[in-house]
């Protein structure tokens, strides 16, 4: 079990690491796209026909990369009072059976909306130059399918930690990021 951990941690760490970089970029084009249409609409009282939609896809693009590292980080929102109040073990049942549900859930979203998104690959968004719905829509599989390779690995850990009495170590990418996320 522990080497699907470490195969799992390797392929989250990368994807992760290149979901990041992809999110800080979105980030910044979604602010470069609004900006320049407020600039054109009432600087220049001539406003740009693409801006709104091609920002809202942005946005799409940037909650399903984001998403995956949230899960990762254990920064999606939560509500601890009530396993914070059971015993230590049936905690890390708890923890296991969600994280085991959080997978089929997420695979099956995966699966599900990529039939979405494929089934939308001939309609365009005119407004941005004829581009095929597919590469917007793409993202939600993506982001599903990361979501599902999250939580499986965060289930096998937890399942380790069942059988095992010392804790689980972190992987690098929690490790290194998670700090950061402590500050706020």
């Amino acid at each position: 079990m522990t080497m699907a951990i470490r195969l799992l941690s390797v392929i989250n760490a990368i994807q992760l690491g290149a979901f990041r970089w992809g999110a800080m970029f979105l980030v910044l084009a979604i602010a470069a796209i609004v900006a320049a249409g407020v600039f054109f609409r009432y600087a220049l009282n001539d406003s740009l026909s693409w801006s709104e939609e091609l920002a809202k896809y942005a946005m799409l693009w940037l909650v399903f990369l984001g998403a995956p590292i949230a899960l990762r980080l254990g920064a999606h929102p939560n509500i601890e009072i009530v396993i914070s109040r059971f015993p230590s073990k049936l905690t890390r049942v708890i923890l296991a059976i969600m994280h085991l549900a959080v997978f089929v859930f997420c695979a099956f979203l995966a699966l599900k909306s990529h039939d979405f998104a494929w089934n939308g690959r001939r309609q365009v968004a005119i407004s941005v130059g004829d581009v095929s719905m597919y590469w917007f829509f793409v993202s939600i599989p993506l982001g599903m399918a990361s979501m599902a390779l999250v939580s499986l690995q965060q289930f096998l850990e937890d399942a380790s930690g069942l059988f095992s009495d010392k804790p689980t170590e972190q992987d690098r990418f929690v490790t290194k990021y998670r700090p950061a996320m402590d500050e706020f």
